[in-house]
Parts: structure tokens; C-alpha cells; sequence
């Protein structure tokens, strides 16, 4: 089973950017991997700017994969706080879907392409059936994909499900394309809240690099 697993990462105020950013696409990302694991297993790693001018940057790290870390995500979580930035508690939510198809939807990621990332939280409240609030998410965001705008470009999304507290459920909608405003646009968001889902979060990210294939040997780290 497929997993999201991403971690938020803040840079200290007297770390290098630019510096920290190469270290993390040349380095820490193709190194990680937790042993052993099967060849041939997806994994794809990919960081993220957050958008804006924010002091210190932020960024996300975000692991597309059928394999499952611990806390310290992958091995990559140690590394970076020797390159002078916190990161975060990883968190890895199980895919659900992926629009318009999964392959598609890796596809911008496999090839390396510059792109960018919306990053939508919605909850659905207790008790409520999520049927048909599933079933609106997704054609919301394949009438997305499907009609360019001035708004967006999206070439596809990723969503997850997860039960949070007293049943509530969560749902993560990550979004690649361009974007002229970091957001999902506004009348996805409207169908998904008619159908009784709230937007709780929505981030945007610049993509910085991304690596994919097996895990790298941990012999010597």
C-alpha cells in the first residue's frame, strides 16, 4: 500500500539556503533509506520551498513510496539538523486516490520537472458519510485538472484518507502544477464544502529538487 510521508522543515536563521538545498538534493535525499527493502521498491523523494518570503524559509520534504519509516524519517530527519534547520515530526498518511490516475499523477514527479505543490487539508466532521463527500473531492479535483486556467494548471493530485480524533476524518488533497496563486481554485473548494467538507489548511511550495529509486546502502553514514 502506497504512502504520503512528508516532514516540515525550518532553516535556522544563520543557515545558507541556498547551501541547505543542495545538501538536501545531493546528498541527504539520494541517501536515505532504511534497510532492507525490497529492489524495484517506489520511492520518491522530493523537498519543496514553502511559498513566500518567509525568515527563515520553510520547506517540506515529501516521500511518495510503499515503504514505512519511523520517526526519524527515513534516516533523513538527524541529517538535516546537522545542516542547521528543525525538522518536524514526520507525518505518513495512506493514499486513497490519485487523479486522474496514479501513474499520471507520479509522472511529474519521475521526470523532474519544475513544478509546484498545493498542499490542502479538509475535515469531514463525525459521523457524517463519506461517500458522497469522497466521490465530490474527487470530481472536484478532476474538473480542476481537466480545465486550465488562469488560476491553475494541475497535472495531477494525490489524496489520502485518515480517521483523526473522535472519528472525525482528514483528508490531504497534494496538488502539482502551476499555479498563479498558490491555492486549489475557488470553486473546488466550493463543491468540496457543499458537500459537507471544511478546508481547514492549504499550503503552497515551490519545488526545489526531487530524487526516486531504491534506498541508498546505509553502510558508513
Amino acid at each position: 500500500m502506497r504512502n504520503l510521508t512528508f516532514c516540515d522543515i525550518r532553516l535556522h536563521p544563520s543557515a545558507v539556503d541556498s547551501a541547505f538545498e543542495e545538501a538536501m538534493t545531493g546528498d541527504v535525499m539520494p541517501g536515505a533509506g532504511d534497510l532492507p527493502h525490497p529492489p524495484g521498491a517506489l520511492f520518491v523523494r522530493s523537498l519543496y520551498r514553502e511559498a513566500g518570503y518567509g525568515f527563515p524559509p520553510a520547506y517540506r520534504c515529501v516521500v511518495n513510496s510503499v515503504l514505512v519509516s519511523d520517526i526519524e524519517f527515513f534516516g533523513m530527519r538527524p541529517r538535516i539538523a546537522r545542516l542547521g534547520a528543525d525538522a518536524k515530526k514526520p507525518r505518513r498518511r495512506l493514499v486513497a486516490g490519485a487523479v486522474p490516475d496514479e501513474e499520471t499523477a507520479l509522472d511529474v514527479l519521475r521526470t523532474g520537472e519544475a513544478h509546484s505543490l498545493v498542499m490542502a487539508v479538509v475535515h469531514l466532521p463525525p459521523r457524517m458519510i463519506q461517500d458522497p463527500v469522497e466521490k465530490e473531492l474527487v470530481a472536484a479535483i478532476e474538473e480542476e485538472i481537466a480545465t486550465p486556467s488562469r488560476f491553475s494548471t494541475v497535472t495531477g493530485a494525490i489524496w489520502t484518507r485518515d480517521e483523526g480524533d473522535q472519528g472525525r476524518i482528514e483528508y490531504l488533497i497534494a496538488a502539482t502544477g502551476d499555479f498563479a496563486e498558490m491555492r486549489l481554485r475557488p470553486r473546488t473548494v466550493e463543491r468540496i464544502e457543499a458537500a459537507g467538507g471544511t478546508l481547514v489548511e492549504s499550503r503552497g511550495f515551490r519545488h526545489v529538487g526531487t530524487v526516486q529509486g531504491e534506498p541508498a546502502p546505509q553502510a558508513g553514514r
